[in-house]
């Protein structure tokens, strides 16, 4: 079963990546760390059953393996 963001927060990521906002992102990457990164979101993709955010930098990042965008909790 595919993980879900909630309508709310994906709606959130969509409006960031629109108007090109720069984005505080902390996630956990695939060794288990906690990553906090900085951008601008650049597109919002369905790839492998997975929800992920491009980030300017080409980084996929997981949408559930995000904590907190702009300190605000995302779990």
């Amino acid at each position: 079963k595919m993980f879900r963001l909630s309508c709310g927060l994906y709606d959130q990521l969509e409006i960031f990546a629109m108007r090109k906002t720069q984005v505080n992102i902390t996630y956990i990457d695939d060794d288990g760390n906690s990553i906090t990164d900085f951008g601008v979101i650049t597109d919002l993709i369905a790839k492998g059953g997975e929800e992920k955010i491009i980030f300017n930098n080409q980084k996929e990042i997981k949408t559930q393996d995000i904590l907190f965008v702009n300190g605000e909790d995302f779990k």
